[in-house]
């Protein structure tokens, strides 16, 4: 897995689409295999979006085309 993108840790989109936006990665490989892109403009993920990505290396594309720079959290939330 690319070191900057955090599996199940909130994040905050510095840089690329989304601006501003809080960003989680969710590992969801027991119900359809890839992985969910969760964005929201909250911390608290309430109204926000989702993406599906079918596996790790699609994932790492998806970061990239985004342009996104993440400040990751050290808490697991």
């Amino acid at each position: 897995m690319d070191k900057e993108i955090k599996i199940g840790k909130m994040g905050k989109i510095v840089a690329g689409n989304e601006l501003g936006h809080y960003i989680k990665v969710v590992d969801d490989a027991d119900n359809t295999g890839g992985f969910l892109i969760l964005t929201a403009t909250t911390s608290d993920m309430r109204e926000g979006f989702d993406n599906w990505v079918e596996n790790e290396d699609v994932l790492i594309s998806y970061f990239k085309v985004s342009g996104w720079v993440i400040e990751w959290s050290e808490e697991d939330k």
